[in-house]
């Protein structure tokens, strides 16, 4: 918990929100969220004309042609600069499903999410509080609404997830905790355990296994109304009936993951115990943070042991260790990546220190003179490629923990209110801004990662209205220099940042790029660089229609683009068959007929064409005429006219539950 934070009540009962927190990837376009879905399945008992069609059909599907299985949009985005990670956004009929589960199973869900004493991410209780972070309370004035509303029920929706969690939220939490200087003072050795391509390696039936005994299950296959079988049946209803591999990116997969590897724990350790007479908590301990496992034992032949009987308890359940990635330290307990974070964060500290002072309690910073800027932030780039040099590692090993670094900053340096401030004051803000700027780019450029597009989009914003609010005159300078380095950053990236594979989603781009929009109608990019970040081989995805028609809207610059776009997303909405079960389409169809930067026409068209899909007679022109006049507060996954980007931002970063 942050210090002061507020804690925000949670109507616990409201299981709407599971759409909101559990169903969704964390790595999407800032503009995309479940927000408008939630929104409008609330409203849903009152719902009317087109609206309650579009619910009965696509969202609960009470109303769609058969029970099916549904197919997401699977997208890849970089894991670092050769890796990629493959993530699926699932059908929102599936997404209601998984809604449907939780309801019934809550405590289910609790129950075999406790059973292991290794686990230190685990849900414990259906959350009832959540708390909002300091940092953003900070810049509050920038914001052009409030991240939650007044009323208690409208806290639901921004809550991290539908539970709340034992142990730690992020791993680097229990390398930092009381727990990790316990365990290293009772045990000298740390192996640990790598589990190779977790999610996709998954046998959903083993869901099963993991709840009752195998043999029974087995014998009981035609029993569909366990827990497990339950289950088992949603996530593979959610990922086209596969059986191998379960949807990525989900907090409901974690979940799905977490019972699993708590029936993996149970298992090795009574085998532990049994045939080797190693007693956990005695002998050995072991920490697991979903698939991350950590084995802490006294000598090297326990630790051996452990890891041969914990590898081999997961073949038990279709799962394999990844031995070239397993660590094997003795005391002391402080890894490579470990001793380079805890540097660069001395070095960084020692650079703020250089032209930032804190004040009231570290919440606020003022900025002293810099006399050379370029000199100042040539000097801590230095010092970065130094310590990266020194330790033979790249930009990825450090570059996502500075932006995150350099981003608190920025809004510790924007807490402020400079209106009574003389121009020298005023010029030290805009000089910082420029430093904080620079740095922050140069570190983005040379290693971009989707969650630290997250960070430097929050950067660019706050200085972006900082600016307009506080530096006067000295505002374009900041603005003309956040769209410099964009410019430049989107443009080189065009000649290679764009991976050559198939479904690839160019996220570390589209962010930025949305970002930027943020400086107005004076500082648009050219069309063929808005266009080049979005096409690839001359199609363009669900998230390249949406993020590049959010960016362009109705400016005539952007005229041929717009043209391409809708033209794009025409082609796939032409033939609505497949809506029931193909995730992207659905998505698609919901947010273009609600999408003010389309002809009014063409949505019509869209709208005929589902109600034929529905065998349906279309709707009347005056029904058509009150939807479009609604669509735009009635949105679905984005927010095409109301959005504020810093809120949007803020509530991802609660929502990062893992």
């Amino acid at each position: 918990m942050s210090k002061g934070s507020k804690p925000k009540r949670i109507n616990k009962r409201d299981y709407c929100r599971v759409l909101a927190t559990e169903t969704l990837p964390y790595e999407t376009p800032i503009i995309f969220s479940n927000e408008g879905l939630y929104n409008n399945v609330l409203r849903s008992q009152r719902a009317t004309g087109i609206t309650r069609v579009l619910i009965d059909g696509i969202i609960t599907g009470e109303s769609a042609p058969k029970f099916s299985p549904t197919n997401p949009h699977s997208y890849k985005i970089r894991k670092n600069a050769l890796e990629f990670r493959r993530l699926a956004l699932v059908h929102p009929i599936s997404q209601w499903r998984i809604k449907a589960f939780y309801e019934k199973y809550e405590n289910l869900i609790l129950h075999f999410c406790s059973l292991s004493p290794a686990s230190i991410r685990a849900p414990n209780k259906v959350a009832a509080t959540f708390y909002t972070k300091s940092s953003w309370e900070n810049i509050n004035q920038y914001k052009n609404g409030s991240v939650a509303q007044t009323e208690t029920d409208r806290f639901t929706k921004y809550s991290p997830s539908f539970f709340a969690y034992r142990g730690h939220d992020r791993l680097y939490k229990f390398f930092d905790s009381r727990d990790f200087l316990e365990l290293e003072k009772a045990y000298g050795f740390l192996w640990t355990l790598d589990v190779s391509k977790c999610f996709d390696s998954i046998y959903t039936h083993c869901m099963s296994w993991a709840v009752k005994d195998k043999e029974f299950t087995k014998t009981h296959v035609d029993i569909d109304s366990t827990f497990g079988q339950a289950f088992d049946s949603v996530m593979r209803n959610a990922n086209h009936n596969e059986t191998n591999g379960i949807v990525i990116g989900p907090e409901v997969s974690r979940i799905f993951a977490e019972i699993i590897f708590q029936a993996v724990d149970r298992r090795a350790f009574l085998r532990l115990s049994q045939s080797y007479k190693l007693i956990f908590g005695t002998h050995y301990q072991v920490r697991r943070y979903v698939d991350d496992v950590f084995i802490f034992a006294r000598n090297e032949a326990d630790a051996r042991t452990i890891y041969e009987c914990y590898s081999d308890t997961l073949t038990m359940f279709n799962l394999h260790t990844n031995t070239a990635k397993s660590l094997r330290l003795a005391r002391p307990f402080f890894t490579k990546k470990s001793r380079i974070t805890r540097d660069v964060s001395n070095r960084a500290n020692e650079f703020f220190d250089k032209f930032l002072e804190d004040v009231d309690d570290a919440s606020r910073l003022i900025p002293k003179k810099i006399y050379y800027q370029w000199r100042l932030t040539r000097s801590f780039l230095d010092i970065v490629k130094s310590v990266c040099s020194y330790n033979d590692v790249s930009y990825d090993d450090v570059s996502s923990y500075l932006i995150s670094t350099f981003t608190e900053r920025v809004k510790k340096l924007a807490n402020t209110n400079l209106a009574t401030s003389d121009e020298e004051t005023v010029l030290n803000y805009r000089d910082s801004s420029l430093v904080l700027l620079d740095v922050l780019f140069f570190l983005y450029s040379v290693a971009p990662s989707v969650s630290s597009s997250y960070k430097l989009a929050t950067s660019i914003i706050v200085l972006i209205r900082f600016a307009e609010k506080n530096l006067g005159v000295h505002k374009e300078t900041v603005k003309q220099r956040i769209f410099d380095l964009a410019n430049s950053f989107l443009s080189r990236e065009n000649e290679g940042g764009r991976a050559a594979i198939e479904g690839f989603t160019w996220l570390e781009a589209s962010n930025v790029l949305l970002a930027v929009r943020e400086l107005g109608p004076n500082y648009l990019l050219p069309e063929e660089t808005v266009k080049s970040l979005f096409e690839n081989t001359g199609k363009f995805s669900y998230f390249d229609i949406v993020c590049g028609l959010f960016y362009v809207r109705k400016d005539p610059a952007y005229r041929t683009l717009r043209r391409g776009l809708v033209k794009a997303a025409d082609a796939r909405l032409r033939n609505l068959t497949d809506i029931f079960v193909n995730s992207e389409k659905a998505h698609l169809f919901l947010d273009m007929i609600t999408c003010p930067y389309i002809y009014h026409t063409q949505r019509r068209r869209w709208i005929e064409g589902f109600y034929a899909q529905m065998k349906l007679d279309a709707p009347t022109p005056a029904e058509l005429a009150d939807f479009i006049a609604q669509a735009a507060t009635r949105y679905w996954f984005v927010n095409w006219t109301e959005v504020d980007l810093l809120n949007s931002l803020e509530k991802k970063e609660l929502k990062r539950a893992y």
